[in-house]
C-alpha cells in the first residue's frame, strides 16, 4: 500500500492512478530535493568545490532510490495478463529514448564505473554517428523511424546498462511480444502494442517527481534524447566530462541546455 492508497491491480480505476500517480511524484520530489540539499546549502557556505564531491554521490543515491521505488511498486502490482518483457527480449530497445538530468547523470556514472577508456571512446565514436543521424529530426521523425535506430547501449543481445537504464525504458511494457516483433519486421511505428498503462504511468510519475525536485532546487529541469545526453556527457573525454558536467549541474549550470546546434 502506497501512502493509503488501496492495493493495486491493473487496470486500476482511473481516479485512484491520478490520485497514485500524484502521490509518487510527490514523494520523489522531496525525496530528491531533500537529499541534494545539504550539499547546496554547504556550497553556499563553503564555496564551489567544498561539498560537490559527497554531492555527486548524494545526486546518484537519490537517483538509485527512485528507482528502487519504482521497483517496489512494480512489486506491488497484479497483472492480468502478464508482462511479456523477460530477459532477452530486447524488441523495444529500438527506441530513441528521453531522459531527464539526474538519469543522464547518473548513467554517466554508471558507464564511468563499468567501462574502462577504450570501451569510452568507441562509445563516444559511435554516440557520436547516432546523434549525426538524428540531426535535423524532430521527435516525431525520430519515432516514426525508429526501428532503424538501436539503443546505444544494445550489446550481445542485452541491454549493457540494465541497472542504470532510464525510466522511459522501465516504463514500457507489453502483454504480447508477437506484436512487438511484428511492429520492428514491419518497420512500422504505429503498430498498437498492447500494454499496461499503469506500469507506464508509475514510470512517468517517478521522472515527474526528479524532474520536479531538481526545479525546486532552482536546478535544470528538462528532458533530452539519451543518444545527445550521453555526447554532452563523453565528448572531451569521458573521464573528466561526466565528473566535470556533474558537478557543473548540481551548481546550478545547465547541462542539456548549453549551446548546440542538434
Amino acid at each position: 500500500m502506497v501512502h493509503g492508497v488501496p492495493p493495486l491491480s491493473a487496470p486500476p480505476p482511473a481516479a485512484q492512478l491520478d490520485d497514485l500517480a500524484d502521490t509518487v511524484a510527490r514523494e520523489r520530489m522531496e525525496r530528491f530535493a531533500s537529499a541534494l540539499l545539504p550539499g547546496l546549502l554547504l556550497e553556499g557556505e563553503g564555496g564551489p568545490d567544498e561539498g560537490s564531491g559527497p554531492r555527486i554521490k548524494d545526486l546518484c543515491l537519490a537517483v538509485r532510490d527512485a528507482y528502487d521505488r519504482l521497483d517496489a511498486l512494480f512489486a506491488e502490482l497484479t497483472l492480468d495478463p502478464p508482462l511479456a518483457c523477460k530477459a532477452g527480449c530486447v524488441h523495444c530497445c529500438c527506441n530513441q529514448v528521453a531522459l531527464t538530468e539526474p538519469e543522464a547523470l547518473f548513467l554517466g556514472q554508471y558507464l564511468l564505473e563499468t567501462r574502462d577508456r577504450g570501451r569510452l571512446l568507441d562509445l563516444e565514436t559511435r554516440t557520436r554517428a547516432l546523434v549525426e543521424d538524428l540531426k535535423g529530426k524532430s521527435w516525431q521523425d525520430i519515432g516514426m523511424i525508429r526501428h532503424r535506430l538501436p539503443c546505444l547501449f544494445l550489446e550481445n543481445g542485452g541491454c549493457s546498462v540494465y541497472p542504470a537504464r532510464p525510466l522511459a525504458c522501465r516504463g514500457w511494457n507489453s502483454v504480447d511480444v508477437g506484436r512487438c516483433v511484428q511492429s520492428n519486421l514491419s518497420e512500422n511505428a504505429l503498430t498498437m502494442i498492447e500494454n499496461h498503462p499503469i506500469v507506464r504511468r508509475l514510470a512517468d510519475a517517478v521522472q515527474n517527481g526528479l524532474l520536479r525536485g531538481a526545479a525546486a532546487l532552482n536546478l535544470e529541469a528538462g528532458y533530452l534524447l539519451m543518444a545527445r545526453a550521453v555526447l554532452l556527457l563523453l565528448e572531451g573525454g569521458a573521464e573528466r566530462g561526466v565528473l566535470d558536467r556533474t558537478a557543473d549541474w548540481l551548481r546550478g549550470a545547465p547541462f542539456f541546455g548549453r549551446k548546440r546546434t542538434w
